[in-house]
């Protein structure tokens, strides 16, 4: 019966329109979904043994038998991380043949992650981002326009494949300057809009200088947003900005907002989530197992992103449960207007540049528009601030076309703060990179 049940959901109802699976998991009992995640964990787990060299290897050593493996749990503590993914390199983790790639610079080191994926995968995954669009209102009606940056990100493949089966009207602009899509976008008038935080933030301001245009709602990811921000968002367009989080590992979604934007709705049918070790607030490391993957499966891979897991019922009905409001990472890399950055961009923006000492830290602020990068260097003489600056300003024009291009489009602001010799430091350890915004939200791959 149990059996039976598990291949209904995974055969029929994850198939269904939209609306109808929605329906069908609301009134699917809670122990239903928990068999279906164990069950798809011990076939992911046996797959990874067989046919991934990584994985055999280090089961090998560990003396770990998967025909007894039950729960992610019972692996200990053995996890995957993002250095295994750079270290070995992605083919050492393939169990099938791969049909695309991407990759996220989302790390504390200059060199990418890549991570691979088949068209069936790709295809699933639209399946169930259609589902999450649909209950936040996207509708067949709706006219769509997508500014996600194309350069081997994820999020905009996944956003096609979920809207081909909500069968709306698409148009994808890339991440080009807000302007210009404000602009372009007239001929269309799209009542549902895409983009990353700090772009729609500055979307949202031209918008309010030269007027709006009738929006249902406004979708954002790919870095963190203060409250503050998205209330700019949605007082300009009197429409709700919702919020998703995931990773490019994750190939995409790992949850998403309802319409109460109290945590995100997580994916329990494509992911089994642990946060193994928790302080007194229940608040740990988000770690996942994927569940459906045939083609590079990824055991226990840790986010590095600070969060607990929610399992009461959200007041909005909807079946799966949450991942709360990430708190912070683990790491020192940050997520903001200027993008994915960590200690390593700073020290490559600061080299051959003269007139400033060893120590320097690069503050994250929000100013309630968008977020301010300080870079603060100690510096024997005030007065030498501009040209340093200025220097450190052309490193990152030439250095990395990403962050300068979301620079010239005022996604954020960049400063060099001076600082007395020896003020960083203090006799304790410097902390390179420091957010000191009040977050609210999200990481998108």
């Amino acid at each position: 019966m149990l059996a039976n049940l598990i291949e209904l959901i995974e055969r029929t109802v994850l198939h269904m329109k939209p609306h109808r699976s929605v329906r069908f998991l609301n009134a699917s009992p809670p122990w239903a979904i928990e068999a279906m995640q164990r069950s798809r964990f011990r076939r992911t787990l046996r797959l990874a043994a067989e046919r991934s060299s990584f994985y055999r290897e280090q089961f090998r050593k560990r003396g770990i038998d998967v025909r007894r493996i039950e729960h992610p749990s019972e692996l200990g503590d053995f996890y995957t991380t993002g250095e295994d993914l750079r270290e070995h390199g992605a083919e050492a983790f393939l169990t099938g043949r791969a049909d695309t790639a991407f990759e996220t610079t989302g790390t504390t080191s200059p060199i990418p992650k890549r991570v691979f994926f088949s068209q069936r995968e790709l295809d699933e995954m639209g399946r169930t981002s259609a589902i999450g669009l649909y209950h936040l209102g996207v509708r067949a009606e709706d006219r769509v326009l997508s500014a996600y940056d194309c350069s081997f990100w994820v999020s905009p493949v996944v956003l096609l494949a979920g809207l081909k089966y909500l069968k709306c009207f698409h148009v994808e602009a890339g991440k080009i300057p807000p302007l210009e899509f404000y602009e372009r976008a007239h001929a269309y008038k799209p009542n549902v809009i895409f983009g990353e935080p700090s772009w729609l933030v500055r979307l949202s301001e031209l918008a309010r200088a030269g007027g709006t245009w009738p929006v249902k709602l406004l979708f954002g990811g790919g870095e963190n947003i203060t409250e503050e921000a998205r209330q700019i968002v949605e007082s300009v367009w009197s429409a709700p900005l919702y919020l998703s989080y995931g990773q490019t590992e994750s190939f995409g979604t790992l949850g998403a907002e309802c319409e109460r934007k109290d945590g995100y709705h997580r994916n329990d049918l494509f992911f089994f989530f642990e946060t193994p070790e928790t302080d007194d607030e229940g608040y740990g490391e988000l770690v996942y197992t994927t569940l459906v993957r045939d083609v590079m499966p990824l055991i226990r891979y840790r986010s590095t992103d600070l969060t607990s897991l929610v399992d009461e019922p959200c007041a909005c009905g909807l079946f799966a449960k949450r991942i709360a409001k990430i708190r912070s990472r683990t790491d020192e890399m940050v997520v903001c207007g200027m993008g994915n950055v960590g200690p390593w961009v700073f020290e490559e923006v600061l080299r051959n540049v003269n007139g400033h000492g060893a120590d320097w830290q690069a503050v994250i602020k929000h100013d309630g528009r968008r977020d301010v990068v300080e870079l603060h260097l100690e510096l024997a003489h005030f007065e030498h601030q501009p040209g340093v600056e200025h220097a450190v300003l052309d490193n990152l024009r030439t250095g990395f076309a990403d962050f300068w291009k979301n620079y010239e489009m005022k996604l954020y602001e960049f400063h060099v703060v001076p600082c007395e010799p020896g003020s960083l430091r203090n006799y304790r350890k410097l902390k390179r990179v420091l957010d000191q915004r009040e977050m609210s939200t999200t990481r998108l791959v």
